[in-house]
């Protein structure tokens, strides 16, 4: 009776365990792998990691794998070259492409301002709205064709300041723009969240608002292959849905957001990480949707046509809010 009973007792956890180890493979089956490149690893583009470590991702069904181009240059490369799936940086590359005959599309909406401000430890500069406020200064970009260089630029001609006489632009690496105010080697430095309040935090002070003065613009977007959206159109949905959930859920729970933040900033002091969250949210940079507005996406490429990196305005349509404007309707 006891020998029947344990040879039961074994079968019954035999199968549990089976059963178990079987459904977990078969969970892992259902979760699709993707790659996607991001520029940078940086703040401002806090609606991907809460997609991916707030889970949203894996509620889609997606197995997302991010990677780091170090620059929207190589992050474009990595997509148009098939290494990954999709691609988060400036989203003009898709336009340039373009009109070398890449085909591709911008699907959803990452950064909707241009989330940068000029910085100063230099108590002379007091903050200014108007471009003209950059006249016999030196500023430090990153360097072109980054947005951050061209919206500089175009500043300056709306100001009718000539760079190299009026004013100055530095091109210095991502990471440095701080270090370079630091050594005397610019006036202001155009840096993006969390740099901003960490300046702060040491004594200096915001001098200018690029968010205020271009007002609404793609300055980061997901962009994304033609051949992937007419081949795995699902699987494009899954992670436009998933996106635009972090970001409805960026704008609704702070507090959670920092949380999923501090975990991945972890060497980064609460209280500026906080404040840096707030600067974005706030300022409009971080979208309440993946929806991309046409006066953004217009916005962008006007500023690649004035400065030459564009030919001429695309004539066909190479932003897709399908995805997007479906996400909508559904959440």
């Amino acid at each position: 009776m006891k020998k029947s009973l344990c040879l039961l007792v074994t079968t019954i956890v035999s199968t549990c365990l089976i059963h178990g180890c079987s459904q977990e493979q078969k969970s892992d089956k259902k979760l699709i792998p993707v790659k996607i490149n991001q520029a940078f690893e940086n703040l401002l583009y806090i609606g991907l990691y809460v997609a991916e470590d707030g889970g949203f991702f894996e509620k889609e069904g997606l197995d997302v794998k991010i990677e780091t181009g170090g620059g929207d240059a190589q992050t474009f490369s990595a997509l148009t070259s098939g290494k990954v799936d999709f691609a988060q940086g400036d989203p003009a590359f898709v336009a340039i492409a373009n009109e070398k005959g890449w085909q591709g599309k911008v699907i959803s909406a990452a950064v909707h301002r241009a989330a940068l401000w000029g910085v100063t430890f230099d108590k002379k500069i007091k903050p200014f709205s108007d471009p003209s406020g950059f006249k016999n200064l030196t500023v430090a970009t990153f360097p072109k064709p980054n947005t951050s260089f061209v919206m500089q630029e175009e500043l300056d001609k709306r100001a009718r300041l000539v760079v190299g006489k009026d004013t100055k632009i530095v091109q210095v690496p991502f990471g440095t723009e701080i270090a370079t105010l630091k050594n005397n080697r610019a006036d202001i430095a155009q840096t993006l969240e969390p740099n901003v309040s960490q300046v702060e935090s040491q004594g200096g002070t915001v001098a200018f608002s690029y968010a205020d003065a271009m007002g609404p613009i793609l300055f980061t977007g997901v962009m994304t292959s033609q051949k992937l959206i007419d081949e795995k159109p699902e699987v494009v949905y899954k992670f436009v849905s998933a996106y635009d959930k972090a970001l409805k859920f960026i704008h609704k729970d702070p507090a959670g957001t920092l949380e999923i933040a501090k975990k991945r900033f972890a060497n980064i002091e609460e209280k500026v990480l906080a404040s840096a969250i707030k600067r974005c949210v706030d300022s409009g940079s971080v979208p309440e949707s993946s929806v991309i507005p046409e006066e953004s996406w217009n916005s962008i490429l006007k500023i690649r046509l004035i400065v030459g990196d564009l030919k001429a305005l695309p004539c066909v349509d190479l932003i897709d809010n399908t995805f997007a404007n479906k996400a909508q309707n559904l959440h």
